[in-house]
This record gives C-alpha cells, sequence and structure tokens, in this order.
C-alpha cells in the first residue's frame, strides 16, 4: 500500500516527536503527590492498561501518553503509519529547531 503523508497525518507525526523530545507535553495534570494523570480528552482506552501512577512512579501515564501507541488511539491512524509518518518528517531534515518552531506556531494559533 502506498502511503501518503497528507496535512493530518503530519500533524500527528509532527505531535509524536514533539512529544518523544519533549517539546509538547500530553495535556494533564499533577496531583498534590506529583502523580501525573492525563485529562479527560488525553485518555483513551489504551491508558486503561497502563499501570497508575505512584510515588515510585508518578509519571507511568505521562510517558505512555507520548508513545506512538497512544498517538494512535488519539489520532486514528496506525501505529506504523504514525512512526513512518515520523521517519519520513526526519529524513526531510526537520531538526531539532524546526520542530520547536512548528511547535510555537501551533501555540500561537
Amino acid at each position: 500500500m502506498k502511503r501518503r503523508l497528507t496535512k493530518k497525518l503530519r500533524a500527528v507525526a509532527l505531535e509524536a516527536l514533539q512529544r518523544k523530545h519533549r517539546i509538547r507535553h500530553p495535556s494533564g495534570k499533577f496531583d498534590n503527590a506529583k502523580r501525573w494523570y492525563p485529562d479527560e480528552m488525553e485518555r483513551c482506552d489504551c491508558c486503561e492498561g497502563i499501570r497508575s501512577p505512584s510515588r515510585s512512579y508518578p509519571y507511568s501515564l505521562m510517558v505512555h501518553c507520548r508513545s506512538t501507541s497512544h498517538m494512535s488511539s488519539v489520532s486514528g491512524y496506525t501505529t506504523a503509519t504514525i512512526k513512518w509518518a515520523m521517519k519520513r518528517i526526519e529524513s526531510e531534515g526537520l531538526g531539532f529547531e524546526a520542530l520547536i518552531e512548528a511547535a510555537r506556531r501551533k501555540d500561537g494559533e
């Protein structure tokens, strides 16, 4: 099957790359014990299988929400398609600075 890098797929892949490099963060909140929980818009069925945050592992859900499997659940694309798009964008020479600039543009919308 021939894949195309559509605007929507490019946006999902850029978000995944920015989360991977910790330029952007999944939406959520910390509790008083500094455990991170995703908000309702971020939480998906895939999050149910992840251990609940604890004092020992406060970022378990945050790490999951940065994964391509979570991005797949959020966007509807397969994990393989998102990984392909991420590699395609990286092969176009979109460096770290460009990822930061893309995040700034998105935040400014």
